[in-house]
């Protein structure tokens, strides 16, 4: 039986240090970041050294190299993609943060972010830049109107993997033209006619995966239709990056056939995940494995430290906004967000986060129940969680959509029943309120939206660090 090792690893986001990694406004930037960047070169070296050891027989690299497109960070990244290839082939993509399509690469000195100046790469160079980690040896290439690339390469004989760059449309959003969405049907037809397994990988998603709520904005356009027609291509299983989320999703076309996506966790991020994927023709068997030490100026840190930095981006928020509103501004300025411009008074924000910081999970359903009447919470679950602080709960819950480590609430537990009506709130106030515009259907979406979301993270439908799927 024909089989195949490959890792995997995606959102590299490596910032090169002659960019700035000390002073003020370089430690605004990395405080609002899931990413370590001033770490990242240390980072990827320990996973490429893990790589060279292991047993893989090829590595594969779903998009974002870069930071933000920053030359240097691409001269360097590149650097180490090399010394990686001399010991394991290195098939990579490149996307949006790879040519900078914010256009917001910086440099930071001091107090100063220093824009316009950073040196970027557009999507020709970077074809031409890592032709030799796919493009090269590939059996078919489509080439993009603005000059981006996907590519379909035989890894060994009997595996073929689609490299896609869903970075043009035409519609403005990630996603496929007609044209490269029959270059890869074709892809897929050729290698099942020659008796080859087949994947792909992309950097947007394909789906969500968690919710259309939490991933519409990471998602590639019109979603439900290519994903359904490349499912009834025969395509079985898609890699992607982007939303620096480690989890597994699947969905079955009108026509009933199901095809996988695997999204990939940052490798600079909480959790730093490697993807190890062995495949045959009968059989997909996923396991994942994290970057446990690295060594940042002579020294040893682990993953604790940058499960703690991660952890930030939601600390560093409730602390600043406990602290006042200057505070806050300067952190959500962080973030690109211009606190003057958002609708929801300062004073509510604060109310949120004190209580976040000082309350029980008991007591804060009980606030949420003297608004509703005492309709909101099960009092009786509610009170058997007395013990329990909010704020850990609420990390837990923002790392576990981040490394996919969530596991399911056992059935009848008080906790289970606190989350099943938290789910369901927000449908039963706006049933009872006697407006309008919550009648729409298009607000009932948003609020069954709510609930799938509350519910995919109480009860994840995969091990998403150990799963095995059977090939039809």
């Amino acid at each position: 039986m024909k089989k195949l090792k490959i890792a995997l690893i995606a959102d590299l986001h490596y910032y090169s240090p002659s960019l700035g990694i000390t002073g003020k406004a370089y430690e605004v930037r990395s405080s609002t970041d899931q990413k370590c960047l001033a770490e990242s070169g240390a980072i990827i070296d320990s996973a490429f050294e893990t790589l060279k050891k292991s047993d893989v027989e090829a590595v594969l690299v779903v998009g974002d190299l870069s930071n933000d497109g920053e030359k240097v960070s691409h001269k360097e990244i590149r650097e180490k993609l090399r010394d990686l290839q001399k010991v394991k082939p290195v098939y990579v993509i490149y996307s949006t943060h790879d040519w900078c399509a914010s256009h917001d690469a910086a440099r930071y000195e001091g107090d100063q972010v220093i824009r316009n100046e950073v040196e970027t790469m557009t999507q020709p160079e970077l074809r031409e830049y890592y032709f030799n980690f796919g493009i090269k040896d590939c059996i078919s290439e489509f080439v993009h109107p603005n000059g981006s690339s996907s590519y379909c390469a035989k890894i060994k004989d009997g595996f073929r993997v689609i490299g896609v760059n869903d970075d043009y449309s035409g519609t403005g959003k990630a996603g496929y033209t007609d044209e490269h969405m029959d270059w890869m049907r074709r892809q897929i037809k050729d290698a099942r006619e020659a008796g080859d397994c087949i994947f792909a990988m992309e950097h947007h998603l394909m789906m969500p995966c968690i919710s259309p709520l939490v991933n519409s904005m990471q998602l590639i356009g019109d979603w439900q239709k290519r994903a359904g027609e490349l499912a009834d291509a025969g395509l079985d299983l898609m890699f992607v990056g982007h939303s620096h989320m480690q989890r597994i999703s699947k969905l079955t076309s009108p026509n009933g056939h199901t095809i996988y996506q695997v999204n990939l966790g940052s490798l600079v991020g909480h959790p730093a995940p490697i993807t190890y994927l062995t495949m045959t023709e009968d059989e997909i068997k996923l396991d994942v494995d994290t970057v446990k030490s690295f060594t940042y100026n002579g020294q040893e840190l682990g993953a604790d430290f940058i499960k703690a930095h991660t952890e930030g981006v939601v600390s560093n928020i409730i602390e600043n906004a406990d602290k006042g509103k200057e505070a806050l501004t300067k952190q959500l300025k962080g973030y690109g967000l211009d606190f003057d411009k958002v609708k929801i008074p300062y004073g509510i924000i604060r109310y949120l986060a004190k209580h976040i910081n000082n309350d029980s999970v008991s007591q804060a359903a009980s606030k949420i129940n003297a608004l509703t009447f005492g309709k909101g919470i099960n009092k009786k679950a509610a009170k058997q969680l007395k013990s329990e602080q909010l704020r850990p709960y609420i990390y837990q819950i923002f790392l576990s959509v981040m490394d996919g480590t969530q596991k399911p609430i056992e059935k009848g537990t008080p906790l289970y029943q606190v989350m099943c009506d938290i789910s369901t709130l927000p449908q039963r106030i706006c049933s009872k309120l006697p407006v309008s515009a919550l009648k729409t259907e298009k607000f009932k979406k948003t609020l069954a939206e709510i609930e799938e979301t509350v519910m995919e993270l109480t009860s994840p439908t995969f091990d998403n660090y150990h799963t095995v799927i059977e090939r039809k």
